[in-house]
C-alpha cells in the first residue's frame, strides 16, 4: 500500500468527515478510502458521454408527440373530473 496525504483541508470539512465516519462506525482513513473507491467505480463524465454517444437510441424520440399525448391525457382527466362525457 502507498501513503496519500491531502493538504490544506478546511477544519470544518475534516470535522464533518470525521463525524460521518464515526456515524458509520469507521475511522476517518477507512471512510475517505471508501469515498475514493466509490468515486472511481463510476466512469468519468467524458467516458460516460462517449459511451452514451456510441450507443444510440433504438428509435427516435419525438418530444412534440410526447407533449401532445401528455396534454391529451391531462385534458381527458380534467373532463372526467368536471363530469363531462368523453
Amino acid at each position: 500500500m502507498v501513503f496519500i496525504q491531502v493538504r490544506n483541508v478546511e477544519e470544518d470539512l475534516r470535522e464533518a468527515a470525521k463525524l460521518r465516519a464515526t456515524e458509520l462506525g469507521l475511522d476517518l482513513s477507512t471512510y475517505v478510502k471508501s469515498l475514493i473507491k466509490r468515486d472511481l467505480a463510476r466512469p468519468s463524465m467524458s467516458a460516460w458521454l462517449n459511451e452514451v454517444a456510441a450507443d444510440p437510441v433504438g428509435h427516435p424520440f419525438d418530444a412534440a408527440e410526447a407533449v401532445r399525448e401528455a396534454r391529451e391525457d391531462r385534458d381527458g382527466q380534467n373532463r372526467r373530473n368536471l363530469g363531462f362525457a368523453e
